[in-house]
């Protein structure tokens, strides 16, 4: 009896939790692909290209930069802007991201991939940078969660949050 009912619970709950779907390796090589493209972008401070892995209607939450935007082609210039504000104050700034840990997860019948990882930054500051501006521009560790769905054959981040660690 015990278990007959320990296996009703099972199946219970497998029919109300969301479903994990086993994905195609080509599909988690795919995003994976995505977020070295991401990674690439931020170190070389090209977010116009780093737009592109992403939909227009991009949700993009930050605790510490700006909140929540949910117009990802007006968000990607406003860090344009700001990339372009540091690589002028610091032209030789050298940024390496690492992304640590990734945790992979596919839903919706595989179209939906959820990733997790924390996010590691070292930037290298050129001889004579200003105390002051390093200060400003220190990196910070993160963690992070990307959504992405496949559009028209392809993988897009449709949201991104960010917390310090």
């Amino acid at each position: 009896m015990r278990y007959l009912i320990g296996s009703m619970m099972v199946l219970a709950l497998a029919m109300v939790s969301p479903a994990v779907v086993a994905q195609k390796q080509s599909d988690i090589d795919a995003v994976k692909s995505v977020l070295e493209r991401y990674r690439a972008t931020e170190d070389a401070s090209d977010l116009v290209a780093q737009g592109k892995l992403m939909t227009p209607d991009r949700v993009w939450v930050s605790q510490f930069a700006g909140g929540r935007r949910v117009d990802n082609v007006e968000n990607m210039k406003i860090q344009q802007a700001e990339a372009d504000r540091r690589k002028a104050l610091i032209p030789s700034l050298k940024q390496f991201t690492e992304d640590r840990e990734p945790l992979i997860r596919f839903y919706g019948g595989g179209d939906v991939a959820v990733v997790s990882f924390f996010r590691y930054v070292t930037r290298v500051f050129p001889p004579g940078t200003a105390p002051e501006v390093m200060r400003e521009y220190a990196p910070s560790n993160e963690m992070m969660t990307v959504v992405l769905e496949m559009h028209a054959g392809e993988w897009k981040i449709v949201h991104t949050h960010v917390s310090r660690l």
